[in-house]
Formats: structure tokens, C-alpha cells, sequence
């Protein structure tokens, strides 16, 4: 905090926006602040970058939870560390540490942006803009505006410390670089006071905000008043988690004035709270005009289900600015995660035959879903695989890791002919639409009539081949590919390429339909379910296709209670508070899959010691024929994670610097 504070802001960031661009920033002249808020100009420049220290929430550097956990895995070479040394990735490994912590957002360090200086920058907006003798040409209106944008920043940056670190200082004003050293000491605070400062700072603020952006073109990124609850919902929701409401394992974790950290005693009401503010956030949205993405409204052709179903889920992340989007900023490091995703897709027409050093460079394929990833999906009958009924007794189970044809019945999913992974066939269509593999079909990139045979795509990634380690980098390391973080109308050839920018989902709309319905279970008195949680469920289903009609499905499979009465082995899991419990965090990690979310739910839930301690595998790249290929590897065995890594820690140095602060307890 020394170092933050004895910054002096000589330099503000002059801003070109236009849509999802406007956070590109540049250098601007240097000028003291007093000029800079003595016009509208320089002033609304400040707020943008206060803006500009939103996470990325699409990059696999600067979003912890795209690469932090095991949901993917990257590949590695010996002599060839030029994706080994993520920082994200480090703490999947183990890696985490004092000395120098991996993306440290308590220093800006690591890969990581400076959230202390981001409260700092909006403590010095806040503290001209609401002095109205300053700004003079600002109108009332946008002064309000403005200073519930900084407002509603100051509290999203402080949540964005607190679900990493948990306990963090409050930081509600600016302190001068005047300042002496005892003066800018911090101390880390109580979980629930931190939770109610947040919280307050969004109530007190958020009706100051427009309902909707009424200049899609020059103002789409900006906070509205939907967004802004979404943030209060969040910030709830992980205050009524199992991490952060009655964790008696951090009994010990006191700040210097010995007060508990983290709350010893379960709070129920903690549950309502978050599940008030997250409707209230959803009829915000509702009422705004977001709701959940439908690809058909968007696709040139007409298409068969399995490729509707399986695009909305697709392009509820990746289609620029869409319904569901509550919130986002800026293009959210997206290029450069595209092409870690891609892989190279092979057109019928060129017969496999493609080469070419750009198909290399632009098309990688290194940020691959992990075999658990594959597995979590849902059959077609919208159950866990290791539940179904048809799975288990047709032999699909215990048989999934051998191979079959492929018939023609699945060729808008799969290549006709092609032998692939039992696994890979009678999914539901989230995991066509999420998940590329060795076999499987991939639209978009020149392939949009989905019965043209010679544009449509398809991936072969065995050994050797175009969409696996053909070169001896770059290629997936598990044999999976994220389809879903790619916009389907790329287009990467043997000559060009165009990647098409997207602003990356902080927060959509499904996302809170889930957060409802999981805050509103566990508000429950026992098993007396509230009936919202099954609709909201059933909402998020049914758009990825699991509804009745869908493949011949006579029953109404989006209605969970439906599915497992007909379709489990444990029909009743849906009647019970701890078994629908499951079944939400199953339903969370499908439809949020690669998007960041899963690391940090399971430290939410104190999942984490469990899942995260598992073996890391895949299939085995190297293998030439189906044979080799579909062997079960372990890629890594991590040890295994403890109680310490739910929280990060702090820089050593930092507490040297500061002797009120005391470390994240296990550190």
C-alpha cells in the first residue's frame, strides 16, 4: 500500500470508445489533477479509466479462474516453457507462494491488475466529482451518474480482492501523498464488514445509474442498474458460501486487534439476503430487455436442433454484446483466447489435407478441457452419465473409453464413419456446443449450410494429424478443445485470418438464474423446496435443449424432478435440499464450463479440497491410432489442496511494509 500510495497520478488515460473498443486506452499529456477535472473532457477520461482496471475477464492471465483450476489443462514440452509459466496456471500446479504470489491483484503484480490502485483512482474521482465547484460545464444528472459509477467500481474492485483474499482493508477515501507512513497502514477487516461496506456502497448508488444503455454505440460496457445488482448479487452469494459463513477451519484467522475474520457461526438469513438480492437483480435485467440467447434469431441458415441447441450456449459467451449479457468491459482479452482455444478444423473439401504456418500461429488449441470436463456433461436425458439409467445398462458407462463408428444419425454432431470415444456420444447438446474433439464437427469457420459436405468442419486429432500435434507444439494436451470461447464466424484459412473480438461474461443472465435458484435452496427450512428453484433450473435447461419434444423426449426434461424420476438411478435426489444441492452445482459447472466460474465455486462451496486434489488426465495425444489415442492419461497429480489455498496469500514483503496487516492464515 506504501508504494500505492506514494504514486502521484501525473498521467491520466485519454479514451477512443466505440463499443466493445472503448477501453482501449493510450497515454494521454500530463497535467495536475486540478486540471484534469476542471472540464468534462479530461474528467469523463477519468472515469473511463477508473474503468480500466476491470479484470479481463477472458484472459487466461488476467481472470485467476480460467486457468487456476483443473477445468483445463495446458500442454508442455521440454525446452518449449512458453505456456508452462502462466501464473494462473502455477496455482494449478501448486505453485502459489510468499515470496513472489502468482497474479497478485494485492500488488498488480504477476500478471495481474492493481486492484488498491483501482479504489485509489476512484477515491480521487470520487473526492473532485462530487466537489461542485469542480467539473463546472458536468450537468447534475451526469454528475450523479458519475459518481455512482465510481461507486459502484470502488465496491466491484474491493469484491474482486475480498473473493480471492477474503478479509481485505476497506479503502473509502484518498489519502494524500502527503501522507505519512503510519497514516497509509491498512488492516485487514472482517468478512462481513467488508461485505456490508460493499454492499451499502451499491444500494446507496445504483438507482443513480440509467436502467439500460441508451447509446449502445459510444456507452455499451458502462454500468447500468441491472449490473450493478448483478455485482450485489455476487458479492452475497459468496457471503452466505460455505467459505465465508460459519467456517469454524479458519477459527484462528484473527486480525491484530484479535477479531474472528471469518464468521465462526452459520447464518441462514445470509442465504435469504442473497437470494432477494439475486431476483431482485434478475427482474432488473428482465425488466431491461436482457434474456437468455437464442442462436436462431442470429443463424443465416435454418438449422437442426442438435446444432441450435448446442450454439446457444456457445454464443450466449461469444456473440459481441448479446441479450443475456448483464455485464462486461472492453473486448476482455478474447483474441489472444481464441487462439489458445482454436484448433485447426479440417473442411471435407480439402480432404484433410492442410498445412501451413498460419493454421499453426492462429489456430493453437492449448487451453483444453480436462477428460472430468468432458465427463461432467449430461447425457441426452439430461442426467450425470454415471446416473443414467440407459447409460449404465446399455453398457456406455462402463464402456466409455473404448471407441465406435460413428453413424450417420449423429453427423451434424460427429463425422459419419469417423471412430471416436463412447464418451463422446448421447450427450446433451451443451457439450457439442462447448466441447471440440477428436471426431466431432465444428461450426462456424466457412461451414454454415449444415448439409453442405464439402465446407463442413470436423477435427482429427491423433498424432500427426491436422488438429493434433502435427508439429511438436501447440496442440491440446487432453484431447478436448474449448469450442466454446470461439466465435463460430472466425474464419482461419490457409492464407488469412479474421478472429472476430467479443466482450467476455462477467456476469450473463443464466449465471443469476443459477445463483437464484442455489440461494434459494439453501434459504430452504429442510426439504420444503420453494417451486422458483425447479423453474429457474428448468429455464436454463430447457434452452440448452433439455425440454420435452427434443430427440424424441416425451417427458419434460428441463424439469429436473421430471428427468430423475425417469431417467436416474436416485430418482429422488431432486426432492431433497442436499440433493438438488448437487444437481445445481452440477448444473453451474455445465453451463458456466470454461468460463472462469468453476475454481471459484468450488472454493465457495469448500469443494475444492476434494475435486481439486484429483489427478488431472486427458487422453493420450501421442497416440497415432484409436488404439493409442483413447488410452486414459494422467496428466498431472497435484498434491493436495488444503484448507491455506481457499485464500491467497500476501507478499511477504508487504507485511514488512506494513506491520497492521497479518498474512492469509495457512501461509
Amino acid at each position: 500500500m506504501k508504494k500505492l500510495i506514494n504514486i502521484f497520478i501525473a498521467i491520466f488515460l485519454s479514451l477512443h470508445y466505440s463499443c466493445s473498443d472503448y477501453l482501449d486506452i493510450v497515454p494521454d499529456n500530463t497535467a495536475s489533477l486540478d486540471i484534469v477535472f476542471n472540464n468534462r473532457s479530461t474528467a469523463e477520461r477519468y472515469l473511463f479509466n477508473c474503468y480500466s482496471f476491470v479484470p479481463e475477464y477472458g484472459s487466461t492471465w488476467d481472470n485467476p479462474g480460467m486457468s487456476s483450476g483443473h477445468e483445463i489443462w495446458y500442454y508442455t514440452e521440454k525446452g518449449d516453457d512458453r505456456f508452462s509459466n502462466t501464473t494462473s496456471w502455477g496455482i494449478a500446479r501448486g505453485l502459489q507462494n510468499i515470496t513472489n504470489p502468482l497474479t497478485d491483484y494485492w500488488d498488480g503484480e504477476q500478471g495481474a491488475k492493481p486492484m488498491f490502485r483501482a479504489i485509489r483512482e476512484c477515491n480521487i474521482f470520487l473526492d473532485y466529482v462530487r466537489d461542485r465547484n469542480r467539473v463546472p460545464d458536468l450537468t447534475d444528472t451526469e454528475r450523479s451518474r458519475w459518481i455512482a459509477e465510481a461507486n459502484i467500481l470502488k465496491a466491484f474492485y474491493h469484491y474482486f480482492l475480498f473473493h480471492l483474499y477474503g478479509p481485505v482493508p476497506i479503502v473509502d477515501t484518498y489519502v494524500p501523498v502527503s501522507a505519512t507512513q503510519e497514516e497509509v497502514k491498512v488492516t485487514r477487516m472482517p468478512v462481513d464488514q467488508v461485505v456490508a461496506y460493499m454492499v451499502k456502497l451499491i444500494d446507496d448508488s445504483y438507482k443513480n445509474l440509467p436502467p439500460k444503455i441508451a447509446t449502445p454505440a459510444t456507452e455499451m460496457g458502462r454500468l447500468t442498474q441491472s449490473a450493478a445488482l448483478a455485482i450485489k448479487a455476487k458479492i452475497l452469494l459468496w457471503a452466505a458460501s460455505p467459505l465465508f459463513n460459519g467456517n469454524t477451519a479458519y477459527a484462528n484467522f484473527r486480525n491484530k486487534e484479535g477479531e474472528h475474520l471469518i464468521s465462526q457461526e452459520y447464518s441462514r438469513d445470509k442465504w435469504v439476503k442473497a437470494a432477494e438480492a439475486t431476483l431482485a437483480a434478475i427482474e432488473s435485467a428482465e425488466l431491461n430487455g436482457h434474456l437468455l440467447y437464442d442462436f436462431s434469431m442470429d443463424a443465416i441458415y435454418a438449422l437442426p436442433e442438435e446444432i441450435h441447441y448446442s450454439m446457444n450456449v456457445r454464443q450466449a459467451v461469444t456473440e459481441r454484446f448479446n441479450s443475456e449479457l448483464v455485464w462486461s468491459v472492453g473486448k476482455q482479452g478474447t483474441n489472444a483466447l481464441q487462439r489458445q482455444a482454436m484448433t485447426c478444423v479440417i473442411p471435407a473439401l480439402n480432404q484433410g489435407k492442410v498445412t501451413g504456418s498460419i493454421l499453426q500461429s492462429a489456430a493453437q488449441g492449448i487451453y483444453a478441457p480436462t477428460l472430468e470436463t468432458a465427463e461432467r456433461f449430461y447425457s441426452k436425458n439430461g442426467v450425470p452419465i454415471n446416473e443414467d439409467k440407459e447409460w449404465i445398462s446399455k453398457g456406455y458407462y462402463s464402456n466409455r473409453y473404448t471407441t465406435q463408428q460413428v453413424p450417420s444419425t449423429e453427423k451434424y454432431n460427429m463425422k459419419s464413419g469417423f471412430v471416436t470415444a463412447v464418451l463422446n456420444f448421447n450427450r446433451e447438446p451443451r457439450f457439442y456446443g462447448s466441447l471440440g474433439f477428436d471426431g466431432s464437427t465444428w461450426y462456424g469457420n466457412g461451414w454454415t449450410d449444415v448439409n453442405d459436405e464439402n465446407t463442413k468442419n470436423y477435427v482429427d486429432a491423433k498424432y500427426g494429424r491436422n488438429s493434433g500435434n502435427k508439429w511438436s507444439v501447440l496442440y491440446s494436451a487432453t484431447g478436448y478443445f474449448a469450442k466454446k470461447v470461439v466465435c463460430w464466424e472466425n474464419e482461419i484459412t490457409q492464407t488469412s485470418q479474421i478472429i472476430y473480438e467479443y466482450p467476455f461474461p462477467i456476469i450473463r443472465l443464466a449465471d443469476l438464474y443459477l445463483m437464484y435458484a442455489e440461494a434459494l435452496n439453501e434459504s430452504s427450512e429442510g426439504d420444503n423446496i420453494a417451486p422458483d428453484v425447479y423453474e429457474y433450473l428448468k429455464r436454463v435447461r430447457e434452452r440448452s435443449g433439455l425440454k420435452q419434444g427434443l430427440f424424441g423426449q416425451q417427458e419434460n426434461i428441463g424439469d429436473v424432478r421430471v428427468a430423475w424420476a425417469k431417467y436416474s438411478n436416485d430418482p429422488t435426489k431432486p426432492l431433497t435440499k442436499s440433493g438438488l444441492r448437487e444437481i445445481i452445482k452440477q448444473e453451474r459447472q455445465i453451463e458456466l464450463a470454461l468460463e472462469g466460474q468453476q475454481y471459484n465455486d468450488l472454493r465457495r462451496w469448500k469443494d475444492a479440497q476434494r475435486e481439486l486434489s484429483k489427478p488431472v488426465k486427458g487422453w493420450d495425444v501421442q497416440g497415432e491410432t484409436e488404439e493409442e489415442y483413447y488410452r486414459v492419461t494422467v496428466l498431472f497429480t497435484p498434491r493436495a489442496f488444503t484448507t491455506k489455498d481457499y485464500l491467497w496469500p500476501i507478499k511477504e514483503n508487504d507485511l514488512q511494509i506494513d506491520d497492521k496487516l497479518i498474512q492469509t492464515y495457512g501461509w
